[in-house]
């Protein structure tokens, strides 16, 4: 009798994924990720593995919301009112007053920020009042553009001309 032949035949693996109950499974470990109610991102992690974020607080609490946006604006727009000011105290020759507006500023913005902060029907009516005021900012932004400019040159308009008189009168001399 011969001795049997035995071939090293391997079994082929089933290509089909093992099914499981798991709808949602975690990116990380397969289990299930969670519950999905339709709203929203579905999930991809499993409370093991989902990322919690502490959040970090500061010492003082901190507005946030309608509130907050509304009377940011509002105190920024009456800022802007005082900027107006500002610009009319030096145009009419009172320096020192204007100086004494612009000191005040960083006051009048912390106690007009709080002062609204309460208040967003107020806030609203600030705001629609600087809307129908911007084409008037523009053309003051524009104005204070020209007060700080022009000074500037005309001294170097004035130093052109002195230096071309001053060679005219040279070179008239030389010739004479």
């Amino acid at each position: 009798m011969t001795a049997p032949v035995f071939e090293d035949v391997t079994i082929p693996r089933d290509s089909v994924p093992p099914v499981t109950d798991v709808e949602y499974p975690c990116e990380v470990c397969g289990n299930e990720a969670g519950p999905y109610v339709g709203r929203g991102r579905k999930p991809k992690y499993c409370p093991d593995h989902k990322r919690t974020v502490v959040a970090k607080r500061s010492t003082a609490p901190r507005a946030t919301g309608t509130n907050d946006t509304l009377a940011r604006q509002a105190t920024e727009a009456l800022c802007q009112i005082n900027g107006f000011l500002t610009i009319g105290a030096m145009f009419a020759g009172m320096p020192a007053t204007a100086g004494a507006i612009a000191g005040a500023e960083d006051g009048f913005r912390e106690q007009t920020y709080t002062a609204l902060l309460t208040d967003p029907d107020l806030c609203r009516s600030i705001l629609k009042a600087g809307v129908k005021s911007g084409k008037i900012a523009l053309v003051i932004s524009y104005l204070m553009f020209g007060a700080a400019v022009v000074p500037t040159a005309a001294l170097e308009l004035k130093a052109k001309k002195e230096a071309r008189e001053a060679l005219k009168a040279q070179q008239e001399s030389e010739q004479s």
